[in-house]
């Protein structure tokens, strides 16, 4: 009877050593492939908002948005020191 069960124990065990790292493989690789889905979309979502963008603009007249007039930009400032004063100790 022992003999029996031990069989058995050995061949589930066998067949969860086979099984699970099967669907885990496989249930990573279903998550994978809907989340390059989803980021596919999303640029193909942006990248049709970008082009209606820029026919909206050509229609209006605004010009290039690609291509935007030049912006002035001030220099850069020198880095100031800050000299840091603790508070009070005060014991309460």
């Amino acid at each position: 009877m022992g003999c029996i069960l031990a069989g058995l124990c050995v061949c589930m065990f066998l067949f969860i050593w086979w099984w699970f790292p099967r669907m885990y493989k496989k249930g990573i690789r279903a998550d994978m492939d809907r989340v390059d889905e989803d980021n596919r979309m999303r640029v193909l979502h942006e990248n049709e908002q970008a082009d209606i963008e820029a026919a909206r603009r050509a229609e209006a007249g605004e010009g290039d948005p690609t291509n935007p007039p030049p912006v002035y930009s001030p220099p850069p400032k020198k880095p100031t020191t800050v000299m840091y004063t603790p508070p009070a100790y005060t014991s309460y």
